[in-house]
């Protein structure tokens, strides 16, 4: 018995997906792989395309799904930011690509997309060859760890364009498998409060290492973590002279386990022990230590911000969160951390903040936790002034 399959819409896109898709709690991989609950994911990568699109540039204008499956991301690209010209769907499902090309149709978009059914190193490789070839925008939303990916990515992106990449091996990047995060990945995890961070450092770094091997540099324009997976946005630049600096933007993190104390350092020696408390440091790293995001493109996100009413009020909480957000400050406290602590309820984040200001440190919220603060003051002088 065939497959039933089933039409949805997502955003103002119509898409054709299986039934079971919609209807089982953990969609099925067979015919075709569709998960609904990565909607949020989706909408957000609209925006941040159409928000770097608007700035590219080059008259060359694509944009590349590498695991495209029922074609979802892809087709709302193709439909809600028609600046992008071309789409290059390809998944080595047949079945997902026969269900993509009648979304395209349903859609009326089958004039600017292309379909491939092959294996993704494959059909990076095949766009890697020239700049004729090669694309303005490839996202690569792998089942779990995108690392054996990032070398062909960097290949078959043009000097100023962009990579989108999730990763869905938390457990890996979140420290509960640090041998294998050290292979995957160059950095050692840290299991803590704000261990996403380190997780969406931990991935930056490795595209930034990896680049710089192919006379590449990156810039970080947006990164968010949501349920089961770490998504990051990262511009692509050749130039060999900016590559020779990527260590200015690695280094290590030391976090006490005995009293909260976190900081960044650039090169780690291996005699630290806790200024605070006089306990060895647990390290994290090597990992990104500077910036996430690029403010000018969180800011023309959320002027475009309307392609989705039902993920609408999260997503501007997020973007209005990463736009005032200390992203040169690689951790985050959580305002439950700090009430353990102090032994009482956790107090508003606005008046955590507000506080810390006034102090005269540097403090903000967070994107990656809606209940965490941001701060280059120690844990000892944020208890000190939270008492």
């Amino acid at each position: 018995m065939a497959e039933e399959l089933v039409e949805t819409i997502e955003g103002k896109t119509r898409l054709i997906v299986p039934a079971a898709s919609l209807n089982n709690k953990v969609p099925p991989k067979s015919p075709a792989f569709f998960n609904q609950a990565a909607r949020l994911n989706r909408d957000i990568s609209v925006l941040a395309y159409r928000a770097f699109i608007s700035d590219f540039k080059y008259t060359k204008r694509n944009f590349a799904d590498s695991f495209s499956g029922t074609g979802a991301r892809a087709l709302r690209v193709a439909v809600e930011a028609p600046e992008i010209e071309q789409i290059y769907l390809n998944d080595i499902n047949f079945a997902a690509i026969e269900m993509a090309k009648k979304g395209a149709e349903l859609n009326s978009v089958s004039s600017k997309c292309f379909f491939t059914t092959n294996k993704v190193l494959k059909f990076l490789a095949e766009h890697g060859t020239s700049n004729n070839d090669r694309f303005s925008i490839i996202d690569l939303d792998p089942f779990g760890s995108p690392a054996s990916y990032i070398d062909s990515v960097l290949r078959s992106i043009i000097s100023g364009g962009l990579i989108s990449v999730t990763a869905t091996d938390n457990a890996v990047l979140c420290g509960v498998y640090p041998d294998v995060c050290m292979r995957k990945y160059y950095g050692r995890p840290v299991k803590t409060f704000y261990a996403n961070e380190i997780a969406i450092r931990l991935i930056v770094s490795l595209i930034a290492l990896t680049a710089s091997r192919l006379d590449l540099a990156i810039q970080p324009l947006f990164a968010h973590t949501t349920m089961h997976y770490l998504r990051v946005y990262v511009k692509i630049l050749y130039s060999n002279i900016q590559a020779n600096k990527v260590y200015k933007n690695i280094g290590y993190l030391l976090h006490c386990f005995k009293c909260g104390n976190r900081y960044a350092i650039a090169q780690y020696d291996g005699s630290k022990v806790c200024s605070l408390c006089g306990a060895k440091y647990t390290i994290g790293g090597p990992l990104w230590v500077s910036k996430l995001f690029d403010k000018n493109l969180v800011e023309k996100m959320a002027y475009y911000d309307h392609c989705s009413e039902r993920s609408l009020k999260s997503i501007k909480k997020m973007l209005y969160a990463s736009k005032g957000e200390l992203d040169d400050i690689p951790y985050y406290f959580r305002s439950d951390e700090i009430a353990s602590r102090l032994k009482r309820n956790p107090q508003p984040l606005r008046k955590i903040i507000e506080t810390l200001i006034e102090a005269g440190f540097r403090a903000s919220l967070t994107s990656l936790n809606s209940a965490a603060f941001k701060t280059n003051a120690t844990p000892d002088e944020i208890l000190r002034l939270l008492k």
